[in-house]
């Protein structure tokens, strides 16, 4: 590794980042006072480190920096034990990480050149959800949101552009919150972007409120939802809309009723499943509403994403400051990681830059470019396109071959 660490892979990624950004960020004073080794810095770098090798407990954290001559070179520390790093993950507030991924997400949008409208003037879609992370309810009691289950619930917004998917505002709690108690917190309420989101936030009353401030919103409804139809648009089946109306929600009698009127649109998902859209675009067509509402997509791929490549799937700690703290440098991780792609105009997937850091991150930083940026050395004529139409005519020839009534009787035998 080249002596001067400010070339590393490691340090470049840590760029934006530095000790003084951090102290200014959380703005706490005292908050390393007496503390000598293992300051709150340190902890954020190592537990980073740890996010990107995906590291499976602090005992192999832990290892890893007695074991690596870089990483203690780095991290200015020969060894640490994992109870030292227990105890820090205890002490140290959510809310000090909270604040650093919030200015990292600030940070990406600046940088983020702008990109092509999703449909027409619609430059920005807010998708909202939330996502469960279940863990034993033995270990971890103050998570009780079931008999017999224990978890916390990661709510999400994030900003969706045809080109990227970018985490914007994030709620960590216990899972027995629902969805709805959070759209307060996850609406942004100075913004003409349009916010979508799932059954999970069904609200009347906040629905009325989001028309009242002309705020745009697209969503699914309820199957035992009371309409009152107050008139309907001629369907465009050739784009699969089936029906177009404008109708009044809730109940009256039990105060549930909504003041504004909004649309329900019926399509189907690619699957031929049928879907009632709600919504209160009325200035865009039912197909617009439709191709927009399949964007919601976005946001189960971005915790998928989430859950294969950081660690956030187990915990290093029981404590809920544990598992809060763990979360959110789980996010900060993966901003930091798209302001690196974001820097070096790279246009592959984020995967990529993950898997490259994983492998280079105490080299020095233009072995990881270099790296990065290498062609792909193609040894084969790769995957053979599948041959339907030879798959198609050996079925014909098995059924033709046979004596079979119905065509549910023959016994298919592929030949791939």
């Amino acid at each position: 590794m080249d002596k001067d660490t400010t070339k590393s892979t490691l340090n470049e990624l840590l760029n934006v980042l530095d000790e003084k950004t951090f102290s200014k960020i959380i703005n706490v004073i005292n908050l390393d006072h007496y503390v000598k080794k293992l300051t709150a810095y340190k902890f954020l770098q190592l537990f980073i480190i740890a996010q990107v090798n995906e590291k499976k407990s602090m005992k192999k954290l832990a290892k890893h920096l007695k074991d690596t001559e870089e990483f203690q070179t780095f991290i200015q520390m020969d060894a640490i034990s994992d109870s030292q790093l227990s105890r820090k993950q205890s002490l140290l507030t959510p809310a000090i990480f909270e604040k650093v991924f919030r200015h990292l997400v600030v940070s990406i949008q600046s940088k983020m050149k702008s990109n092509e409208p999703i449909l027409r003037d619609i430059r920005k879609l807010l998708v909202i959800d939330s996502s469960t992370i279940s863990m034993s309810l033995s270990q971890y009691p103050w998570a009780t949101f079931r008999k017999t289950k224990a978890g916390v619930r990661l709510h999400l917004r994030v900003v969706v552009t045809k080109d990227v998917t970018l985490p914007d505002q994030a709620v960590i709690l216990p899972a027995k919150h629902a969805d709805r108690t959070q759209m307060n917190k996850l609406v942004d309420i100075d913004s003409d972007a349009i916010h979508l989101f799932d059954r999970g936030y069904t609200d009347y009353q906040q629905y009325d409120v989001l028309c009242d401030r002309g705020i745009p919103f697209i969503t699914r409804l309820k199957k035992n939802a009371k309409i009152e139809v107050l008139n309907e648009q001629i369907p465009d089946v050739e784009n699969h809309i089936f029906s177009d109306q404008e109708v009044i929600l809730g109940n009256e009698q039990n105060g549930t009723k909504m003041q504004n009127p909004v649309r329900l649109i019926q399509t189907k998902d690619s699957e031929e499943n049928d879907i009632i859209i709600l919504t209160n675009c009325f200035d865009l067509s039912a197909k617009e509403v439709g191709d927009l509402y399949r964007y919601r997509w976005k946001i189960e791929t971005f915790f998928k994403w989430m859950k294969q490549h950081l660690k956030i799937k187990s915990f290093y700690g029981k404590s809920q400051n544990a598992v809060y703290t763990q979360i959110w440098i789980a996010l900060i991780t993966y901003c930091l990681q798209v302001l690196l792609q974001l820097r070096l105009n790279h246009e592959g997937p984020l995967l990529d830059v993950k898997e490259t850091l994983q492998n280079l991150l105490f080299k020095p930083f233009n072995a990881f470019v270099k790296a990065l940026f290498r062609p792909p050395t193609r040894t084969s004529n790769g995957r053979k396109k599948y041959d339907w139409e030879r798959e198609f005519q050996h079925i014909v020839r098995q059924f033709d071959e046979r004596e079979v009534e119905h065509l549910d009787d023959l016994t298919y035998d592929p030949i791939f």
